[in-house]
């Protein structure tokens, strides 16, 4: 999906959403493979504010994908359970989600409004279930 992603941000000359794309294809891969450690959780914080930071070139909005990613990489780390692991999808998806449209990037846009709803049900269904 990130990397799909990143090729809409090609289109729009999003700097800063194709760093934090790339880098987070990266940190999902060892997140996937039970090698994400706290250290390089650091580093892939510190990656992605400081490249985000230097080549974002659509000013405020453009620090929206290095929040959201920073916000997923802590998350990735520290989330215990389904439900706090569905939370910060969510909250991620919805920062994607405004930032797609800032950049009027309608189709990622409908993507994320539909990632949301179905990520904000699951957390009903999660709650209801406990």
């Amino acid at each position: 999906e990130n990397l799909v992603l990143c090729m809409a941000n090609v289109c729009f000359r999003s700097w800063a959403g194709i760093s934090t794309l790339l880098l987070s294809s990266v940190r999902n891969y060892l997140v996937m493979k039970e090698r994400y450690t706290k250290r390089l959780m650091y580093l892939f914080v510190f990656l992605v504010v400081v490249i985000g930071a230097a080549i974002n070139n659509r000013g405020p909005a453009g620090f929206l994908p290095i929040a959201a990613t920073v916000q997923l990489s802590v998350c990735n780390r520290y989330a215990k359970t389904l439900l706090q692991h569905k939370l910060s999808l969510f909250v991620n998806t919805a920062v994607w989600l405004v930032y797609d449209f800032c950049i009027l990037d309608f189709s990622s846009t409908a993507a994320q409004t539909i990632m949301c709803i179905l990520t904000a049900v699951t957390i009903v269904r999660l709650k209801r279930e406990k």
